[in-house]
């Protein structure tokens, strides 16, 4: 049976999420970058999304995901 999936978004400032991307970054398993807006971490159990906004960027974490 599958773990429900957890999932988390917030809304931050450029400097703030660049340094959370790469603290992430050390343990991610694989980083992606999509095109020039969207990056994309994974670690086998977690998906992080950053989106770059108009001023801002977006971080979507999904949890509990077997990949």
């Amino acid at each position: 049976m599958n773990k429900p999936v957890n999932k988390e978004t917030y809304i931050l400032d450029d400097s703030i999420a660049f340094e959370l991307m790469d603290l992430l970054k050390a343990k991610a398993r694989h980083f992606i970058q999509l095109n020039e807006y969207v990056y994309r971490l994974f670690d086998g159990q977690s998906v992080v999304t950053f989106t770059t906004l108009a001023n801002d960027i977006q971080v979507e974490m999904i949890k509990g995901m077997k990949l």
